[in-house]
C-alpha cells in the first residue's frame, strides 16, 4: 500500500504476530480514545483468577485483528480484477474494521455485556456501529474523531460500521474476512490467548489456513489441502471454550461480578453510563463506592480472590434430556430469558435451603457463549477441489462434521455455586429441588 513520503513509519512488537508494520491509516486510529480506552479492558474478562498470564487487553486484540484483516485481504485480492487503487481501498476498509471492532465493549468485556443488553435492549456491536458513524461519541474528553479519520483516508464511515454489525451489503468475502467461520476475529483472539494463558493445545496454522483462502462465488472457500488446518482451528476453538473461556473458577468469579454490578447498575443506579468506564474503574467503584455493603464485600471477594463462592452442583450437559429441560423450565417457568430463570431457581434453592439468596449463583455456561461468540455453532465452512468444484465441509469430512455438530463448547447446562459457609444446605437443597435430574459435583463424604 502506497504510504506517504514524509511519515514516519510506526512499528508495533506484538507478542503474537511478531512486528507489525501500521498504516498511516492504523496509526491514526489506534491513537483515538476509543481505542487506547480498550488498553483497560482485559481481553479475556477475569479469567486470570484461573490463568494468572491472562492479562491481555483488548487494544492488542484489536491491532491483530486489524493486521490480520489486512493480510487476508491482500492474499485474498491477489489476481482480482481490480486496480491497485480499489484493492487499497479494500485493505484500509477491512484494517479499521478489524482495528474498530470492539471499541463498544464494556468493562469486563463479555462477563458485563448482559446488563447492557438488559439496560439497553441491544448487544454493544450497535454502539461501536454508532461511534463508527458519528451517531453517537463516548462522554470522554477527545472523543469524536474517529469518523473524520476515516474520511480522510477515503474509507466509508457506514461500511466500516455495516461489517461490523455483520450487515454489510458489499462481496460477501469482505464481510467473511471479519467475521465469518474462520476470520481475522477468531484467528487472532485465539492465537492470542493461548499466549497469555501459557495452554498446550493451541496450536493453529494461521499462515496455512490463509494462504489456502480463495474467492469462489463472491464467498471465502479454502483448498482442500488447508483442511488439516481448518480441523485443527475448529477443535482448538472447541478446546477453549471448554478449558478457558468456560472454565468454571472463571464462571464463578464471574457471576459474582455479574451480580454485584447488577445490583449497583441496575437496582440501585449508581454506575451511570457504566459502559464507558474500565476495568479497574467499575471494580473499584463496587469494592469503595457502592452504598450496598453485599456489593462491596463481592468486590472485595472478586479484587483479592477471598473467599470465592464454590460450585456444589451441575446437570451435566452431555446426559440432558427433554425430561430435565422441562424440569428445569418448570421450576424457573417466572422468567422470560435464561438469565431471569437462573435468578428464579437461585430464589427456590435459597428458599429451600434457608440461606440467604444473595450467596447463591445459578449459572448457565451455554447460554454465555450465545452472547460471547453467536458464530460457534456456524459450520458453513467450503472447500474447492483441483477441478474447481465446491465441497461443503460435511461432504469432505463426514465424521468431522457430525463431531462438530454435536459437540458442546462446555460440559455443564446449568451449575449452582454458593459461599463456602453455606455450600452443605445449599446442595443438600439440590438435591430435594432437582432428585435425579442432575447430578453432583462433588461427593458427598
Amino acid at each position: 500500500m502506497k504510504q506517504s513520503p514524509d511519515r514516519k513509519v510506526m512499528y508495533i512488537r506484538d507478542p503474537v504476530h511478531g512486528s507489525i508494520r501500521l498504516s498511516g491509516l492504523q496509526e491514526e486510529l489506534i491513537k483515538t480514545v476509543e481505542v487506547q480506552r480498550l488498553s483497560f479492558i482485559h481481553q479475556l474478562g477475569t479469567t486470570f483468577q484461573s490463568y494468572p498470564g491472562a492479562h491481555g487487553m483488548r487494544l492488542s486484540h484489536a491491532l491483530g485483528v486489524s493486521h490480520l484483516a489486512g493480510f487476508i485481504g491482500e492474499h485474498v485480492l491477489e489476481g482480482a480484477d481490480r486496480t491497485e487503487e480499489e484493492k487499497d481501498g479494500v485493505i484500509r476498509l477491512l484494517q479499521s474494521a478489524g482495528m474498530l471492532h470492539d471499541i463498544g465493549h464494556t468493562p469486563w468485556s463479555h462477563t458485563l455485556e448482559p446488563l447492557y443488553i438488559e439496560l439497553y435492549g441491544k448487544d454493544h456491536m450497535e454502539l461501536v456501529a454508532d461511534i463508527i458513524t458519528g451517531a453517537t461519541r463516548f462522554d470522554i474528553q477527545g472523543t469524536g474523531s474517529i469518523p473524520g479519520i476515516l474520511g480522510r483516508h477515503g474509507v466509508d464511515p457506514q461500511a466500516v460500521a455495516d461489517l461490523v454489525c455483520s450487515r454489510f451489503r458489499g462481496p460477501r468475502y469482505l464481510q467473511q474476512v471479519i467475521f465469518g467461520e474462520v476470520d481475522a476475529d477468531m484467528l487472532d483472539y485465539l492465537q492470542r490467548d493461548f499466549y497469555f494463558t501459557g495452554v498446550a493445545f493451541g496450536h493453529i496454522e494461521m499462515d496455512r489456513i490463509i494462504t489456502t483462502m480463495k474467492v469462489a462465488d463472491d464467498s471465502i472457500v479454502f483448498l482442500t489441502k488447508g483442511h488439516e488446518a481448518i480441523r485443527d482451528f475448529l477443535f482448538a476453538r472447541l478446546q477453549m471454550y471448554a478449558t478457558v473461556y468456560l472454565h468454571r473458577k472463571t464462571r464463578i468469579v464471574d457471576m459474582m461480578l455479574l451480580a454485584a454490578s447488577r445490583r449497583s447498575i441496575l437496582e440501585l443506579r449508581e454506575i451511570p453510563e457504566f459502559y464507558l468506564m474500565t476495568d479497574d474503574q467499575v471494580l473499584s467503584f463496587l469494592e469503595r463506592g457502592s452504598e450496598d455493603p453485599w456489593v462491596r464485600e463481592m468486590a472485595w471477594r472478586i479484587k483479592y480472590r477471598q473467599k470465592l463462592f464454590t460450585q456444589v452442583f451441575r446437570i451435566d450437559a452431555a446426559t440432558l434430556d427433554d425430561s430435565d429441560i422441562s424440569f428445569l423450565n418448570a421450576i424457573g417457568s417466572t422468567g422470560r430469558n435464561p438469565g431471569q430463570r437462573a435468578r428464579a431457581l437461585g430464589l427456590k434453592l435459597a428458599e429451600t435451603a434457608g440461606v440467604d439468596p444473595r450467596f447463591i449463583l445459578v449459572d448457565m455456561p451455554l447460554e454465555a457463549v450465545k452472547v460471547s461468540e453467536e458464530r460457534f455453532t456456524r459450520m458453513d465452512i467450503r472447500y474447492v477441489d483441483g477441478s474447481g468444484e465446491i465441497i461443503p465441509i460435511e461432504e469432505l469430512d463426514p465424521p468431522f462434521a457430525e463431531y462438530l455438530s454435536k459437540a458442546r463448547p462446555n460440559r455443564n447446562y446449568l451449575t449452582v455455586c454458593c459461599c463456602p459457609t453455606i455450600k452443605d444446605k445449599v446442595g443438600q437443597a439440590c438435591e430435594d429441588l432437582f432428585h435425579m435430574a442432575a447430578m453432583p459435583l462433588f461427593p458427598r463424604e
